[in-house]
């Protein structure tokens, strides 16, 4: 007779097969695409240029100053690791999230973004079950 613990569920075998894509929208329910950056998913792996550089040419959508942002990715099983942050001057800048919300800048004009998100193991947490970058790009406007 096998433990209880054997016979326990893994986690892992709750995180979807396909790698996951976020849902990003502002609180007026205005859609922010975002673009895939690297990722290791499924046992497969895949590097992309860094945050900024994914984002040029890409068109920003207009949101007003101030917004709270809503981060979504779907899945069964929180991250073990999300970690946001904006590009200012060449700089990085951490942004705190809150349940996958967070407040967007109060400055007009363009803003850059770049997300981490990692789960691991809840037996080992050196051991990845995968992780996804994504960026976006907003611009702040003024109420009307």
């Amino acid at each position: 007779m096998g433990s209880l613990e054997e016979n326990a569920k893994e986690p892992e075998s709750n995180l979807p097969q396909e790698l996951p894509t976020p849902t990003i929208q502002s609180e007026s329910g205005i859609s922010i695409p975002a673009v895939q950056g690297s990722y290791c998913w499924g046992g497969m792996c895949a590097d992309y240029a860094g945050d900024v550089e994914l984002l040029e040419g890409k068109v920003p959508v207009s949101v007003l100053v101030g917004e709270n942002i809503s981060i979504n990715l779907s899945t069964d099983v929180p991250p073990n690791e999300f970690t946001l942050v904006e590009y200012v001057n060449g700089e990085t800048r951490p942004i705190s999230l809150r349940e996958g919300t967070f407040q967007f800048a109060q400055e007009k004009g363009t803003h850059y973004y770049g997300a981490f998100v990692g789960w691991t193991s809840p037996k080992n947490s050196q051991v990845s079950l995968g992780d996804t970058s994504f960026a976006f790009v907003i611009r702040g406007v003024e109420k009307k």
